[in-house]
């Protein structure tokens, strides 16, 4: 008898351990750093599905595991600069932004940086075979592309984001922690760290995200200035949670 109650009270001992053992970390940070000194974080996904969305994210719900602005918005309109097919909707079939010459683009499980010329896209076909499989096409700016620099020398210095493929093919998002790197400096930086394809990431006064880490949020960014009109974001998300529309190609 006293076994027995032995036993029962190990079970509820080793059922309380696992009730109080943290959940497994959905998102990896790394922090690296330059041979000139540059540091960074990367955040790596893990078991997670790469998603656009339209609707702000809540950091409040365990769905999300990290949030950042994606493409530009306009800022007439509020709403999304070239965000050509989203979750199998087309919504527009040429681009509207002349100096835009990257393409990300989200189909089932798959996860591809691409290159246009700039101000153009993806040619109408491609952009229907995407929406048959309820993906997501949106254009940035290309900072890599099969590991070369698309940007040039000079520009404005910003804090700087983006989603990278590194030459294993993993993806992450990569975070500058200065706010003093032009567009040049932060592709060949990446290109340092293993980028094989970038796309840049809405920043400046739009740079606000954050990420989880067990029960915390952290939030990402230094500005923060323009959170409310952010009109778009990249997520990483359990996969069991991304639903797609009903796919519509227009007259």
């Amino acid at each position: 008898m006293l076994h027995l109650k032995n036993c029962l009270l190990l079970g509820l001992a080793l059922v309380v351990v696992a009730c109080s053992e943290p959940a497994p970390q959905q998102v990896r940070a790394e922090r690296l750093i330059t041979r000139k000194g540059a540091v960074y974080s990367l955040f790596f996904p893990q078991h997670l599905a790469l998603d656009i969305v339209t609707t702000r994210p809540n950091p409040a719900t365990q769905v999300n595991q990290l949030s950042v602005a994606a493409a530009y918005t306009n800022l007439q309109t509020g709403e999304p600069l070239d965000l050509l097919v989203y979750n199998g909707v087309i919504r527009q079939a040429k681009a509207t932004v002349g100096f835009l010459d990257g393409v990300l683009t989200l189909a089932g499980d798959s996860c591809r940086i691409s290159q246009v010329s700039q101000g153009q896209c993806p040619p109408l076909h491609e952009l229907e075979q995407v929406s048959a499989r309820r993906g997501t096409v949106l254009l940035q700016e290309l900072l890599v592309f099969r590991g070369r620099n698309q940007r040039a020398v000079g520009g404005s210095l910003f804090q700087r984001r983006a989603i990278v493929e590194l030459t294993d093919h993993r993806f992450a998002v990569a975070e500058s922690a200065s706010d003093l790197l032009t567009m040049h400096q932060f592709a060949e930086d990446l290109r340092e760290l293993g980028a094989y394809n970038a796309l840049y990431l809405d920043m400046g006064d739009w740079d606000e995200g954050w990420y989880k880490t067990g029960k915390q949020t952290v939030k990402l960014g230094h500005r923060r200035t323009e959170t409310h009109r952010q009109s778009n974001w990249l997520v990483f998300a359990a996969p069991s949670s991304i639903k797609a529309a009903e796919p519509v190609v227009p007259k």
